[in-house]
Order: C-alpha cells, then structure tokens, then sequence
C-alpha cells in the first residue's frame, strides 16, 4: 500500500509531531542510532505520488522503510516495513529548540 495508507502494530506514542520530525530531519538529513544500536541516516523525501512529505531511515546495510504523516508513530509503515526501531530513535532525538521548529513549521505547512 501506498503511502498515506496509515501504519499497522503497535504505537510509540511519539513526542514530536510529523511535521517536527520532518523539519527537524532537514533537507540535509540527519544521523542517530535507532533503538537496536544501528546507524540510521533519515533523509526528506516524498512518496510515489510525489507529493506526500516522508521521512526515509537508511541503515548501515539496507533502506528500513519511510514515515508520513500517517503512519507516524507507528511500528510498521504504510508500506508495511518496520520502521518503529528508527522512528522512535528519531522523535528521542530531536532537541532543537520549539521556537525555531515553530518559525520553520510556517514555511513548510
């Protein structure tokens, strides 16, 4: 299933939105280690239809999967990859301070 189909498994309840998460990723991207102790680079990127905002987790062997705003916060992507080992190491992550994300979450939303 495409995305935005909305995630399957159990929940992380994360405590940063998509839209932090995303803009905090950058179109830089950003490195961290998920909950497994893996290198995971996230990128931005966009779903099939090229107009859905998802954030991609790369490990050190393999691609895990991507998040949209739907599936945020689940285990399991609207692709039905496991992706809850990076995302929930992604929102722990983010600590850039709330009034920047505010003043960039203009100019994406």
């Amino acid at each position: 299933m495409p995305h935005p189909n909305g995630g399957k498994g159990s929940w992380f309840n994360p405590k940063h939105s998509f839209t932090e998460a995303y803009v905090f990723v950058g179109d830089k991207g950003v490195n961290f280690r998920s909950t497994t102790d893996e290198l995971i680079q996230a990128r931005q990127g966009f779903a099939r239809d090229g107009a859905t905002p998802t954030i991609v987790v790369i490990g050190e062997r393999n691609r895990h999967g991507s998040a949209c705003k739907a599936c945020w916060g689940f285990r399991v992507d609207c692709n039905q990859s496991r992706i809850g080992q990076c995302a929930e190491a992604l929102d722990y992550t983010i600590k850039k301070p709330l009034f920047k994300l505010k003043i960039q979450l203009r100019v994406v939303l």
